[in-house]
């Protein structure tokens, strides 16, 4: 299986690599090509709204969205690693999410329908209703592109680096099995 992760933290160092890294690597233990992609060491400029990638899935916007595209289109299995910040996926992820709007085409049917996806989320917060309006933020872009929603990692308390809790280790590894 083919698996890109858009890792949208700003740091390399902090949790949301850990439960990245938790579930590449039992991706990568069952054989499983699995792709890193840092948001953050890359030029990526918002979405325009103007429309002209529907014809042909093509954004007007020269930058390295055309490689993430490519590995999005690649793969079997996209996973979306975020901390949450206001409730919301990192500036990074986000831009992500919004110049994913070329996935669809003038008759709104999708490009990319029948992938899969996962999310890895982390947020200080102790409250696992932080998760809420995040993950119907991430369903209904899912929903939208056709793509089912097979799995959420989540990790409450994470008030500083390496805090995250053995469980939500534990599961990234559990639902990385669970889809070999």
């Amino acid at each position: 299986m083919k698996t890109v992760i858009l890792f949208g933290s700003p740091r390399k160092d902090g949790n949301t690599i850990q439960l990245s890294d938790a579930f590449s690597q039992k991706l990568k233990e069952k054989g499983c090509d699995v792709r890193i992609i840092y948001l953050n060491d890359l030029n990526i400029r918002p979405c325009q709204g103007c429309l002209t990638c529907s014809p042909e899935g093509v954004c007007r916007i020269n930058d390295d969205m055309k490689d993430i595209r490519k590995y999005i289109v690649e793969s079997d299995l996209i996973v979306y690693a975020t901390p949450v910040y206001w409730s919301t996926p990192s500036s990074q992820l986000k831009l992500v999410i919004d110049r994913s709007i070329a996935f669809i085409d003038t008759e709104y049917n999708s490009r990319i329908k029948g992938k899969k996806a996962v999310t890895i989320m982390t947020c200080a917060d102790e409250n696992k209703d932080t998760f809420l309006i995040i993950k119907d933020m991430f369903k209904r872009a899912f929903d939208f592109l056709g793509i089912s929603y097979v799995g959420s990692i989540d990790a409450t308390g994470c008030t500083e680096k390496g805090v995250v809790n053995k469980e939500s280790i534990e599961r990234a590894a559990q639902i990385a099995e669970s889809l070999v």
